[in-house]
């Protein structure tokens, strides 16, 4: 790991400590999930996104400086010089409202982070609007690893927010067909990883079928 990594996570163990209703998402959620079951499939990321309950972002006021950014639909936090992005309840735009992120996050690693089929969404969202990009490219890498950690799927977290374009977007790893070799991982595991990607990939479209 390098340095800016580790000093991040710190600091997301930090603030899951002191706000208990806080939930991490983005690549530091994915990553967690990530070092819990496959450390082949971890990578770091350069920042951190949480979501926050309305409380939570009171308390954090008392502590640090919140920021708000109206255009964009969310506040920032400045923890130890290292910036936070932060999506406070009924006051964000994304897919997934905080309390049901709340209701089905897990502590791994003394973290706070939402589930792995909240986490595909959200993915899936970003991935669509930063196509192109060097981000886009690390959202869509971010799926596969969420993909194939996504062992049962649990219907009740994903049937009603895989829409069309969602699952439009989760095509576009089908194409990818080198993407775990930009992983990193040698040709042997790379194989095996996409064979597993393809199968949870039908998996997760049973469901959005309505099928077992």
């Amino acid at each position: 790991m390098n340095e800016h990594w580790e000093r991040l996570l710190t600091l997301a163990r930090r603030v899951s400590s002191e706000f208990p209703d806080a939930v991490f998402i983005g690549g530091v959620a994915v990553a967690c999930h990530a070092m819990r079951a496959n450390a082949d499939l971890v990578e770091s990321s350069h920042d951190a996104d949480l979501y926050l309950s309305l409380a939570g972002k009171n308390e954090m006021r008392d502590r640090y400086e919140v920021l708000r950014n109206e255009r964009l639909g969310k506040d920032s936090v400045l923890v130890e010089g290292e910036d936070f992005d932060l999506y406070v309840e009924r006051q964000h735009r994304l897919a997934i409202p905080y309390d049901e992120a709340s209701a089905f996050a897990e502590v791994i690693d003394e973290i706070n982070v939402a589930a792995l089929e909240h986490l595909l969404v959200l993915k899936l969202d970003a991935a669509r609007d930063r196509r192109g990009s060097s981000k886009g490219d690390k959202d869509l890498r971010d799926i596969a690893r969420i993909v194939v950690l996504l062992e049962s799927p649990r219907a009740q977290l994903l049937v009603n927010h895989l829409d069309e374009q969602r699952l439009a977007a989760l095509g576009m790893l089908e194409t990818q067909r080198d993407i775990f070799s930009r992983m990193g991982l040698n040709p042997h595991d790379g194989r095996k990883m996409r064979r597993r990607l393809d199968e949870h990939l039908l998996r997760i479209r049973s469901l959005a079928n309505g099928s077992s």
